[in-house]
């Protein structure tokens, strides 16, 4: 009777395998769905590992990598899998365990993040490509962008500010080095993003199968610890140590850990706002006014916004919606 049971688990987990293969190569092959797939495609993978074992979820992957590798071209199946095989190993170890919310997105995240920079990497070393070929394409790009100025008549425009065509190319140049600085930040950001959509789907799509996951805070309740500011200082020393030892590496480094910081304090910050903009007893038409205003005055408003979700892990504002005994007020 139990090898009946496991034989069962085993086919289920191959089902599970085929389905995922199919919506990957889906977006394989229409490439406009990839933007949906990606965050989808391993999601059967992680209910058969909740459902049955984890062990499962391990097998149906290996399984899926092996058919997506035949069923599509290699070596664009090999990096696809490369990239985000981890995150389906993860989600399916944690959402087993029933993790927290907050550890299953760091980890998630930072698999994301570190695979997204070794397939990038791995790429380039494949095609041949130097570091020197990919700096001199941001040349290019200035050259380019230059010639369309010229096009559209906007260089007369920017000389009659006191611009020379040189400066406006050295400054066409920073801007594009700016964002080579920036690239790390981009692929954290990128595995940020990618972590969060996908634990909402797969979390979506485990209670609808009565799965049992752990419990979710609402929005208004999420809480990042208090050392998450260390992130910030070390970046910021970075940067200010970088700028006093014209060091341009330190620089680079403090740059990019700020920037990664940025939308996890924009959002702590949007977290603590809705507490209280739920918390306030005013009308509703007073909310919508300050809703108007905010959106009206948007840098000012995001300005606020990175400032206390920056300070939050250290004076946790909540706190001044709380009475004796840990009850809300209201």
């Amino acid at each position: 009777m139990s090898n009946r049971v496991e034989l069962k688990y085993y086919i289920e987990g191959a089902l599970m395998a085929a389905i995922s293969v199919l919506i990957a190569l889906i977006g394989f092959y229409i490439p406009p769905f990839q933007f949906i797939t990606v965050f989808v495609w391993f999601v059967p993978i992680v209910v058969v590992a909740v459902r049955h074992d984890f062990n499962i979820g391990i097998l149906s992957l290996i399984t899926a990598a092996i058919l997506l590798m035949i069923l599509a071209p290699p070596w664009r199946a090999f990096l696809f899998i490369l990239q985000f095989a981890g995150l389906a190993l993860a989600f399916c170890y944690y959402f087993k365990k029933q993790a927290a919310f907050s550890q299953i997105i760091m980890i998630g995240t930072m698999i994301v993040a570190v695979m997204t920079i070794v397939t990038v990497i791995l790429s380039f070393l494949v095609m041949g490509f130097s570091l020197a070929e990919f700096m001199a394409t941001f040349d290019e790009i200035a050259d380019s962008a230059l010639a369309m100025y010229e096009r559209l008549g906007l260089l007369d425009r920017f000389e009659e500010q006191g611009m020379s065509l040189e400066e406006i190319r050295q400054s066409l140049i920073n801007m594009s080095t700016l964002m080579f600085n920036l690239i790390p930040a981009v692929m954290v950001t990128y595995g940020m993003i990618v972590a969060f959509i996908s634990y909402f789907i797969t979390r979506m799509v485990l209670l609808r199968l009565n799965l049992q996951v752990s419990e979710q805070p609402m929005f208004r309740h999420w809480q990042i610890p208090w050392y998450f500011i260390w992130g910030v200082i070390i970046g910021l020393g970075l940067l200010l140590y970088s700028d006093f030892r014209n060091w341009p590496t330190g620089s680079v480094i403090g740059m990019n850990i700020v920037y990664i910081y940025l939308p996890i304090i924009f959002i702590q910050g949007l977290s603590v706002i809705t507490y209280f903009y739920f918390k306030w007893k005013i009308s509703l038409l007073l909310k919508l006014l300050l809703l108007g205003i905010i959106v009206l005055n948007f840098p000012i408003a995001l300005m606020v916004l990175l400032l206390v979700g920056l300070f939050d892990p250290l004076f946790n504002y909540r706190k001044l919606g709380l009475i004796k005994g840990g009850q809300e007020k209201g």
